[in-house]
């Protein structure tokens, strides 16, 4: 079994530090093994791990914020995979395995050979995330809760931006990036591209917000959680609150 971290550039070995090639040792002991395609039927252990964060028990709400720490565990691997090494990870869902601890993503374990060949292709290099691993998660996850997949999508979108638009290797960042997120095509799907304009830059009428404005195209719900009165920093709804709400929210950002 070999950890991912180790075959990446130190600067970004972090990233890869819970992704492993070679599942047959995943170890239980940890935690509870879970096939990624069967996540949905663990939702229960999934909304209780979030309980532990947040008050509430709406599970649009709850899953949503458990998305993020899943799609922050395998987007960023599979972007300094595809970026700096310019190979593929290859991961369709029902081939990984999760080590869930508390109900928590705590590591990915990928078949052995999962690492591919090298290719400037971001076709190449990033299909196996997108269509193989992610598509079908953000399906299944969505409907075991009744939420549109939208939402899902922003999530991964925002960590997938953030990963491209803070990497060392910015002009092919910049290329992947484009590719990714500003084509109205799925890959070769003949679907339309749920990553498309996922995550803008504005400007923003009111003068008190940061400009240029990074803003999500679907808000993660957060706000349906009891107790959270402090928006995201890309929350959409910051562009239609009104001037006095803005002003709070941006005195609780700052402190």
């Amino acid at each position: 079994m070999t950890c991912l971290a180790t075959l990446l550039p130190p600067a970004c070995a972090s990233a890869g530090r819970a992704i492993h090639l070679g599942n047959e040792q995943a170890c239980a002991s940890l935690g509870l093994r879970v096939s990624v395609s069967r996540l949905p039927e663990h939702l229960p252990l999934l909304l209780a791990a979030m309980q532990q964060h947040y008050d509430g028990d709406n599970p649009r709400a709850l899953l949503s914020q458990w998305s993020k720490y899943y799609f922050s565990l395998v987007v960023p691997a599979a972007v300094a995979a595809a970026l700096v090494m310019k190979r593929p990870l290859h991961m369709p869902w029902e081939d990984c395995v999760l080590l869930l601890c508390n109900g928590m993503p705590q590591a990915l374990y990928l078949p052995a050979d999962a690492l591919g060949a090298v290719s400037d292709e971001p076709a190449i290099r990033y299909a196996s995330l997108c269509v193989d691993h992610l598509a079908p998660m953000v399906e299944a996850l969505a409907g075991a809760v009744r939420m549109a997949a939208r939402v899902l999508w922003s999530n991964v979108g925002h960590t997938l931006e953030y990963a491209l638009s803070t990497a060392v290797d910015d002009s092919q960042a910049q290329l992947d990036q484009k590719f990714l997120l500003d084509r109205a095509e799925f890959f070769d799907t003949g679907l339309p591209n749920p990553l498309c304009q996922v995550i803008r830059y504005l400007t923003p009428a009111n003068p008190e917000l940061p400009n240029p404005l990074r803003v999500r195209r679907t808000c993660c719900l957060r706000y349906l959680l009891p107790g959270e009165k402090m928006l995201c920093s890309s929350c959409p709804m910051l562009l239609t609150l009104p001037a006095p709400a803005v002003s709070e929210q941006m005195r609780l950002l700052r402190t």
